[in-house]
C-alpha cells in the first residue's frame, strides 16, 4: 500500500467462537494479522480463500507469528458453534470473530477501507410475488418479522485479505484470486517487521 493509504489495525473488540472478547490490536500484538471477512453460507470464494491461507501457513518455513482473523459478515446465521465448525475444516488455529451488531460490522469495514457487505434476498421466499400495489411493503414486513432467519439470502462482500504487520500497519491487501507464491513471498517480510517499528519500516 502507498504511504498515503496506510491504515492501522482497527481498535475494536469482537466476540470469538469461545465467547471471549478479542481486541484486534492488543490481543494480537507481535503477529501478522490477516483479517478476512467471510460467512459460512458463502457458495464459493470464502472456502477457497480460507483453504489457500491454511495451505500457505502449513508450508515449511512459513512464519509462526501469523494470525488469521476471520470475521463473519453474517452474524444472524453464523453462531459461535457454526462458525467454529466451519473454520475447523480449514484450520483449528483460525480465529473466528462475530460482530456485536450490524453497526459494528459497518464500522469495521470503514476502518479496513473495505467495501460494505450487502444482503441479497431471494424474494421468492416472501410475499414479493404478489403483484398488488403493496407487494413491496409485504415483502419488507415479512423479512422484518422473520428477522432474516427464514429468508434465503446471499451476501456480497469484500473478498480481500487485509494484512497488518506486527507494528500494526496494513501494508498489503490481497484480492481474490492471489497466487500462493505471493503470500509465500510477502508473509516472511511482514513477519520480520518489529512490533515497535515505525510505519516507514514496511514501505
Amino acid at each position: 500500500m502507498p504511504a498515503s493509504q496506510l491504515r492501522q489495525v482497527p481498535d475494536m473488540m469482537f466476540a470469538d467462537t469461545d465467547g471471549n472478547e478479542i481486541h484486534l490490536a492488543a490481543d494480537t500484538q507481535g503477529q501478522v494479522r490477516l483479517v478476512y471477512q467471510m460467512f459460512t453460507n458463502c457458495p464459493d470464494i470464502c472456502g477457497v480463500q480460507l483453504a489457500q491461507l491454511a495451505s500457505v501457513l502449513n508450508r515449511p518455513g512459513s512464519p509462526p507469528n501469523v494470525a488469521v482473523l476471520a470475521v463473519t459478515v453474517d452474524p444472524d446465521r453464523d453462531s459461535p458453534d457454526v462458525l467454529r465448525a466451519y473454520l475447523d475444516q480449514f484450520s483449528e488455529d483460525f480465529v473466528g470473530l462475530i460482530p456485536h451488531s450490524e453497526q459494528q460490522l459497518t464500522d469495521l469495514q470503514n476502518e479496513l477501507g473495505a467495501l460494505a457487505s450487502i444482503k441479497i434476498f431471494d424474494t421468492t421466499t416472501t410475499g414479493a410475488h404478489d403483484m398488488s400495489p403493496d407487494a413491496d411493503d409485504v415483502a419488507h414486513d415479512d423479512m422484518t418479522a422473520m428477522g432474516h432467519g427464514d429468508v434465503d439470502y446471499d451476501i456480497a462482500h469484500d473478498a480481500r485479505v487485509f494484512a497488518y504487520a506486527p507494528n500494526g500497519y496494513g501494508y498489503a491487501q490481497y484480492p481474490h484470486p492471489t497466487r500462493q507464491t505471493q503470500f509465500d513471498h510477502d508473509l516472511p517480510i511482514l513477519a520480520g517487521i518489529e512490533p515497535n517499528a515505525p510505519a516507514e519500516a514496511g514501505l
